[in-house]
């Protein structure tokens, strides 16, 4: 298992050299750390099925995930995911006593 400070390492000959390019183009460069950081969090994100979703929101919600690892993942999805739990809970709670179908 990688621990907290291991470097995510992969040959990208083309990539490293692209970025080579962008940053000799631009005044004060790009940071290739950053791009590389938000490049991998999209790719996370995409990977993740709605199902892989909600148990990354469970996990989260037993504290097995923290919230940076949580946010990483899911993103806005915390939000989301939160909001249509209490918005089925108040749902449940109306009082439907009066109502019927014929």
């Amino acid at each position: 298992m990688a621990a907290n400070n291991d470097k995510i390492q992969f040959r990208g000959k083309p990539e490293k050299e692209a970025s080579q390019v962008v940053d000799q183009m631009r005044l004060g460069g790009i940071n290739i750390s950053e791009l590389a950081r938000q490049g991998l969090q999209e790719k996370l994100r995409e990977t993740l099925s709605d199902e892989e979703k909600i148990e990354i929101h469970q996990r989260y919600k037993q504290g097995e995930i923290s919230d940076e690892v949580a946010e990483v993942l899911i993103g806005d999805g915390l939000e989301e995911i939160q909001r249509e739990k209490e918005a089925f809970e108040d749902a449940m709670e109306f009082d439907t006593s009066g109502v019927y179908q014929e």
